[in-house]
């Protein structure tokens, strides 16, 4: 986490990213009173940012990083417990997990690695229940359903695929065992659940005016979002880039349609479904490498079934060697799956290794990290202190408010064009904003050629900073 996770590690301290750079700003407006929202907007859930904002109170970017490691730790514990479902190795297990988890969280302090605890603990208890011989699902493991489901939906739903997908199979497994009170009581319990989440949330943004903001950016803004998704990118230059990307989804395929040929356990079958429902889910979404974190439980669960011991394994074994013997002393199909999950596991590791290299190289043997925050820090310097909490960018990417130290004036600023939809003219509020409101600062990236702010700028502002990353105006008076 330390090497790897570059938009928060103390090893890189203005080593920044877009998304990463958004959570981090309305973390630090929460702890200055700001509402989530309607104060400083995005479109991830309160719980997320909640968790965000008790990150940095630990101790601003370094705390969240912080709590990255306590999840991550807590991402440890499920592997453990959930390798030995499987009588598996919990330690190759694990490496098979982290050589991919730390190429596709794309440098950290994303909403799929602060969901991946909750997705863990619900899978172990599904998994408990799907390899037991039950027909009757325990009403307390729903209720836990639907605390971790609720959580999950006010982070950000779709990261909740795995848990939706094998609650599916396990309906069904009850239904076909005839358990219809069973079916009632669990779904009750799941309501619960998922109202112990729900409820305080939406009156805590009652009670602030602000319930009907934090559902659209929650849920329907993402569904509008969802419209301009494709998968157009998979079939372009970078066909291959993209192709990886499913490798540890088709891998986890090909391991469970084979024990569901051989064993017909009804585990099997469940996770071969929970494979293709979250698959297809990613197949139709925007090609983002943290995306396909989502399908990365499954695979450590095919790892685990692979590292499965068969009763053949000596006591005590090293696990390379018991690799070793899977490679070559097998034949078949197990040597099959059993080098392509070494040769997964190599791939990812090495494009874990290649993208950590990233912020070393901007940090350590180049200014491209540096630079920006030199020249921002000193622009901002410039800006009165007393006029610092009435300043906000257009067309600026987020990254700015970090490098500046500053919480902007109004929620819509970064990026306002990208975040118009057809419900929500982002851009046209804006301007509405600055026309009405008259924020002291604005600005704008340095070769802002926009017709609507560069009306507004000459008639109401003047230029009075330049650098090479911002153009700084202030309200003429």
């Amino acid at each position: 986490m330390l090497v790897c996770s570059g938009f928060t590690s103390p090893l890189y301290p203005h080593y920044n990213g877009l998304d990463s750079s958004m959570f981090l700003i309305t973390a630090k407006g929460l702890l200055n009173g700001k509402i989530a929202y309607i104060d400083l907007f995005d479109h991830k859930g309160p719980v997320f940012f909640w968790m965000e904002a008790l990150g940095y109170a630990l101790g601003g970017r370094t705390g969240v990083w912080i709590l990255q490691c306590i999840f991550a730790v807590a991402d440890l514990y499920w592997i453990w417990k959930i390798a030995g479902l499987f009588r598996a190795d919990p330690v190759p297990t694990a490496i098979c997990f982290f050589s991919v988890f730390f190429y596709l969280f794309s440098h950290g302090n994303l909403t799929e690695e602060f969901s991946m605890p909750l997705i863990l603990l619900g899978l172990y208890f599904e998994l408990r229940f799907l390899l037991s011989e039950r027909t009757k699902h325990p009403p307390a493991w729903a209720l836990l359903y639907g605390v971790l489901f609720g959580a999950m939906a006010f982070i950000r739903v779709n990261n909740a695929v795995i848990l939706c997908a094998l609650i599916l199979c396990i309906g069904v497994v009850l239904i076909r065992s005839g358990e219809w009170g069973s079916v009632l009581l669990n779904l009750l319990c799941g309501l619960i659940g998922l109202a112990l989440v729900a409820v305080p949330v939406c009156l805590y943004f009652a009670r602030r005016g602000a319930l009907y903001d934090m559902l659209y950016a929650t849920f329907l803004h993402n569904l509008v979002y969802a419209k301009t998704s494709t998968h157009d990118p998979i079939f372009s230059k970078k066909f291959f880039h993209f192709a990886v990307l499913y490798l540890p989804g088709i891998l986890a395929f090909l391991v469970f349609a084979g024990r569901w040929r051989s064993t017909k356990h009804r585990v099997y079958l469940s996770l071969l479904t929970a494979v293709v429902l979250s698959y297809l889910m990613l197949l139709y979404s925007n090609v983002y490498e943290h995306y396909f974190m989502l399908g990365l439980p499954l695979f450590m669960v095919a790892a685990a079934v692979m590292l499965e011991d068969d009763g053949r394994r000596p006591s005590p074994e090293k696990p390379i060697l018991f690799l070793k013997r899977r490679l070559f002393g097998s034949k078949g199909k197990l040597q099959k799956l059993s080098a392509a999950l070494a040769a997964c596991v190599c791939i990812y590791g090495l494009l874990s290794a290649y993208s950590a290299c990233a912020p070393i190289y901007k940090t350590y043997l180049t200014n491209l990290a540096g630079d920006p925050y030199r020249q921002i820090h000193q622009s901002v310097e410039q800006i009165p202190e007393e006029e610092r909490d009435s300043v906000v960018g257009f067309g600026v990417l987020a990254d700015f408010y970090v490098h500046a130290d500053i919480v902007p004036c109004y929620k819509y600023y970064t990026l306002q064009r990208w975040m118009t939809t057809e419900e929500n003219d982002v851009y046209g509020q804006f301007l509405d904003y600055v026309q009405q409101e008259r924020p002291l600062w604005l600005i704008t990236k340095p070769d802002e050629e926009d017709s609507g702010i560069r009306a507004l700028l000459q008639s109401s502002y003047s230029l009075v900073i330049t650098d090479d990353y911002a153009c700084y105006y202030r309200l003429n008076t």
